[in-house]
This record gives structure tokens, C-alpha cells and sequence, in this order.
């Protein structure tokens, strides 16, 4: 029997397969809860915010009692005050004041003077106390009358007065006095004088 022959033959080797990783189904994303709680916490805090200042954000209606109807503006007057290049101050009603020459009416004019009764208003004028008083134009010596005619040139600026300032509130006085007292004479004016007895005749 023939001695066999034997071929070595290299063992094949399996050949490994890659191993591909099993397709994981993708996490859901979750949101954070975190923004949606910040978000919350503010509106809670605007909410009560509106609430406490309501008042002073929206503020009430005139004349329904409260802050805002207490803080309204005093409603101006028609006098205003004419300040003139000479330092005078003139106070009355103004009309056409766009015009070259405006005009001033009912006028008043600060009047500073000694305080009558004092000590030294004879002895020192400049240290003795001032009195300050308003007066009606009209009565000076070479006698206005109630009306002035300024160069638009000589005026400053004027100011429209309030109608609870001490100068219209002195004006408005002055003229309840100067109405009032021809009242108080004209019964007084309307009283029959009199008339004289007739002296008796002397007998024979």
C-alpha cells in the first residue's frame, strides 16, 4: 500500500462578520421645565404689581375723590403779568399780544412803601421793613385811565396768573370792596332831604 501522501493544507478560518451595533430607538427629548417655571413666577409678580399700583399706573377719574382728583392743577385765570424791560410788573387782562402794541387792561401794580407804624421808617428808610400792596391804576396824579397800550418791543414775557395766587385772589377782593361800598351809600343817597318848617309870623 503506497504510503499516502499528505498535503497540509492551511485551515480556513472563519472570517469574522463586523458587528454593527443594533439601531437604538433615539431618546425623546425632554424639555426643561425650568423657563416655563421662571416665565410663570413673573406673570404671578406682574399681576400683583398691577394690582398694588393700579392707582398710580391708571389713575381715577376727576371728581371721583381719591389722589388724582386731589392733585389737580388750579385752573388759570385771565390776568397774567407783564414784565417790562424797566423792571415794572404790570398785572391785568392782555389782548393781542402778537400785535406791535398789546394791550393791557383792568391793570394793578405792585406798590413797596414803609410799614406804616413803624419806628424807623422816619429815621431809616433803607432798614425799616417794606410793606408791599397792590394798586388799582387810575388813581394817580395825572389821572390814566384804565388801559394801556405797550410797545411790544419794551415787554419781556408775561405769565398767565393763577386763579388761587395771592395777587388775583387781592384782585378779586378789591373788587368785592369797591362793589360793595356803593351799596352801603346809595340808601343813604336816596332819602328825601327834609324840608324846613315854616317859621311862624309874628302877631300884633
Amino acid at each position: 500500500m503506497p504510503d499516502e501522501i499528505r498535503i497540509n493544507r492551511p485551515q480556513v478560518q472563519p472570517v469574522a462578520r463586523p458587528e454593527y451595533p443594533t439601531e437604538q430607538p433615539e431618546p425623546k427629548f425632554q424639555a426643561s421645565k425650568t423657563p416655563w417655571i421662571i416665565l410663570g413666577v413673573i406673570v404671578v409678580v406682574l399681576i400683583i404689581g398691577a394690582l398694588i399700583f393700579r392707582g398710580q399706573l391708571f389713575g381715577k377719574k376727576p371728581g371721583a375723590g381719591g389722589p388724582a382728583a386731589t392733585s389737580a392743577q388750579p385752573q388759570p385765570s385771565s390776568y397774567v403779568a407783564v414784565f417790562l424791560t424797566n423792571g415794572q410788573v404790570y398785572f391785568g387782562k392782555l389782548s393781542n399780544p402778537n400785535a406791535d402794541y398789546v394791550t393791557l387792561d383792568d391793570i394793578y401794580y405792585l406798590q413797596v412803601g414803609p410799614q406804616q407804624g413803624s419806628a424807623t421808617a422816619a429815621t431809616d428808610a433803607s432798614t425799616s421793613p417794606q410793606q408791599i400792596s397792590l394798586v388799582k391804576l387810575g388813581n394817580e396824579l395825572h389821572g390814566p385811565v384804565d388801559e394801556m397800550h405797550i410797545s411790544r418791543a419794551q415787554v419781556l414775557f408775561y405769565e398767565q396768573l393763577k386763579s388761587d395766587g395771592q395777587v388775583v385772589k387781592a384782585i378779586l377782593q378789591d373788587k368785592a370792596s369797591a362793589a360793595a361800598a356803593p351799596a352801603a351809600t346809595t340808601p343813604a343817597q336816596q332819602q328825601p332831604a327834609p324840608t324846613p318848617t315854616p317859621a311862624p309870623t309874628p302877631t300884633k
